[in-house]
């Protein structure tokens, strides 16, 4: 996700085929073209083609989870609260997809109105994204390290209210979106949906690239380093059967989470470092396009990935799952029958769903998978 809307590897093909520097050689001051045909065919063909792969396993991958986290006889816990509103972030993530995808191939054809809506919940489903995760996060560290007072005062209620602050200050966080997003024709006459701060657009660039690498890499990284360094100390001294599982699924979460994120975030710092003149050089940019396009496209994998990873290494998610997917098929299977036997398995359904949620105590947590 770009530090500023829309992402950074889109926005770049609509530069044209040629970006004007300034350098320095010696004591004189030379204007250089630096073009880059190259990179603009390339982002013409791979943005579009991967765009596309995302958008098809994320729609198809957390549309399966929304329908079962909505499936009326499911009960939510804690977590799954985090991991619906999750789904949904991502689910906003990904329609904003194929926007992109058309504009690096082609232009922007949507008008200035759905360019300033599509910035806004891309920037908005970033942020509240990385922080359900945290939230994920904070929920297991909670469950297992301060086991008596979590299960006795955080309740799914008071999760959906820590979710609607999630949702509130991610919208906050896209406001410049939403106030700067607009549509500019090109010395090319192709249009393009981009962020305009006038003549301090390089200051706004540079701060709105550290804001994003801050709240949307470092600060989520640290926190759930953290939080799982304590689940795995508190799991190393009670040993519950699983245990090594358990400190390996924590641990791949950060690493995965990490994998994506770093090489993203670290072509950010060195796009900053040139827009300060830091690092200068055609050739230089030319390898920070083509960089900043490849990382982007890897880091937007983690939509795809991140409800599997949870209910990999997540039992209790497992359990809910196993559970409504087996009600939605019997329910299918027993859908001619008679209504009193439709009541006969719902009552056995419900029965059958208090006595699993009944099993969720501190024991049960331990062996959860370290998540």
């Amino acid at each position: 996700m770009a530090a500023t809307s829309p992402p950074a590897s889109a926005t770049s093909t609509y530069l044209g085929n040629t970006s004007i520097y300034d350098y320095n050689y010696l004591d004189n001051f030379l204007h250089t073209v630096c073009r880059k045909e190259a990179i603009l065919s390339f982002g013409q063909v791979f943005l579009p083609t991967f765009y596309s792969l995302v958008f098809i396993l994320g729609l198809g991958g957390n549309l399966f989870f929304l329908t079962v986290f909505l499936y009326p006889a499911h009960r939510r816990q804690v977590t799954e609260v985090y991991l619906l509103n999750l789904v949904v972030s991502n689910l906003l993530f990904v329609l904003t997809l194929p926007f992109w995808g058309i504009s690096a191939a082609w232009h922007w054809v949507f008008g200035e109105a759905l360019c300033k809506t599509i910035c806004t919940l891309y920037t908005a489903s970033f942020y509240s994204s990385i922080f359900f995760l945290g939230c994920m996060s904070l929920d297991k560290y909670l469950d297992i390290v301060h086991a008596q007072t979590h299960h006795h005062l955080w309740t799914p209620a008071k999760s959906w209210l820590l979710s609607s602050g999630v949702w509130t200050v991610a919208l906050l966080l896209s406001i410049p979106d939403l106030v700067f997003a607009q549509v500019q024709e090109g010395s090319d006459a192709m249009l393009s949906c981009h962020l305009d701060f006038g003549y301090n657009g390089p200051v706004w660039k540079v701060l709105l690239r550290f804001k994003q690498s801050i709240l949307g890499f470092i600060l989520p990284l640290f926190a759930m380093i953290f939080f799982y360094t304590r689940i795995g100390c508190i799991l190393t001294v009670l040993r519950p059967r699983g245990r090594g599982r358990a400190l390996w699924a924590a641990a791949a979460l950060v690493m995965v989470f990490f994998t994506l994120w770093c090489p993203y975030n670290i072509t950010l710092l060195l796009h900053s470092l040139q827009d300060l003149q830091v690092l200068q050089g055609c050739e230089v940019s030319k390898r920070l396009d083509y960089a900043l396009k490849v990382t982007e496209s890897i880091a937007f994998t983690h939509c795809c990935l991140s409800p599997f990873l949870y209910l990999f290494v997540h039992h209790r998610l497992r359990k809910h799952l196993k559970k409504v997917l087996e009600a939605i098929f019997k329910r299918s299977r027993e859908s001619s029958t008679s209504h009193a036997s439709q009541n006969s398995y719902s009552h056995s359904y419900s029965t059958a769903e208090e006595e699993m949620t009944s099993t969720d105590n501190r024991e049960e947590s331990l062996q959860d998978h370290g998540i």
